[in-house]
C-alpha cells in the first residue's frame, strides 16, 4: 500500500468501530501511529515478543514479512585509536540505518600462522563489565578461531589476537518513517501492510481507552473518599 492507502485504510477501519466514538486523527497523528505499529510489527517478528515464540527466521512468513530491510554489509576496520579497549582491538562503523544484528562473522589473518590467507571465524558478543574477565581466560579469549565484540557508541570494536581485515555482518535496518505528506509508505513487504494497519487501530484503541482511564480513575477515588 501507498502512504495514502495506509491511511485510507487506517480510518476506514476505525470508522467500522464507531460505537467506540474514535476522534478524527490528523494526518501528522495517523503517521505516528503507523509508525509506531511498524516498529512494534518488526520487534515482534525479529525477536521472540510474539505469541509463537518464534524467531523471524522460524518461519518462511516472518523472514519474508522483514525480508525488505535485510541488509548485508562487509565493514572495514579503522586504524588503531587510543580509545580502544586493547592494542589487538580496532573500531568499525556501524551503518546509520543499523537496528538488529542477525548474524556476524570477522575476516582475519594471522601473521604468526605465516598466511595472509583471510578466513572467517566466529564473533563472540561480550560485555564490557566482562571483557577484563575475559582476556584473561585462556578458553574465552580470542584466538585463530574467534573474535570478541563490543558496542560503542554507534561502533563495533573488535578484540582480536589476529590482523582484522573486515566485519562481515547481516543485520535489520531500521525502516523509513511513513510520510504521508511525502509519500513515504512502509518498506515492510506489501502482504504485512494489512497486519499493520491493524496494530495500527489497536494501538490508537491503546492511547484512547488509557485516556479514559486516567479520566475515570479520580471518579472512583472520590467515591471512595
Amino acid at each position: 500500500m501507498t502512504a495514502a492507502e495506509l491511511h485510507l485504510e487506517f480510518k476506514f477501519r476505525c470508522d467500522k468501530l464507531d460505537t467506540l466514538n474514535y476522534p478524527n486523527f490528523l494526518p501528522e497523528e495517523i503517521d505516528l501511529i503507523l509508525n509506531n505499529a511498524q516498529e512494534r510489527l518488526v520487534k515482534q517478528r525479529y525477536g521472540f515478543n510474539n505469541n509463537k515464540r518464534q524467531s523471524f527466521e522460524e518461519t518462511e512468513k516472518r523472514t519474508e514479512d522483514l525480508k525488505n530491510i535485510t541488509v548485508n554489509v562487509i565493514l572495514t576496520p579503522l586504524a588503531y585509536s587510543v580509545d580502544n579497549i586493547d592494542t589487538q582491538a580496532r573500531f568499525l562503523i556501524l551503518p546509520a540505518d543499523h537496528w538488529f544484528t542477525l548474524q556476524e562473522r570477522a575476516g582475519l589473518t594471522c601473521d604468526y600462522c605465516g598466511t595472509d590467507v583471510t578466513q572467517r571465524v566466529e564473533v563472540i558478543p561480550t560485555s564490557h563489565a566482562e571483557i577484563s574477565k575475559v582476556l584473561k581466560d585462556p578458553f574465552k579469549k580470542p584466538n585463530v578461531e574467534k573474535v570478541l565484540r563490543l558496542m560503542y557508541d554507534g561502533k563495533v570494536e573488535l578484540v582480536s589476537s589476529c590482523t582484522i581485515v573486515n566485519y562481515q555482518m547481516r543485520y535489520l535496518k531500521q525502516p523509513n518513517k511513513i510520510d504521508l505528506a511525502t509519500n513515504v509508505t512502509s518498506e515492510l513487504s506489501e502482504h504485512i501492510h494489512s497486519e499493520l494497519v491493524d496494530l495500527a487501530v489497536s494501538i490508537a484503541l491503546e492511547g484512547i481507552e488509557g485516556k479514559r482511564t486516567n479520566t475515570f480513575n479520580p471518579l472512583i477515588n472520590n467515591t471512595n473518599e
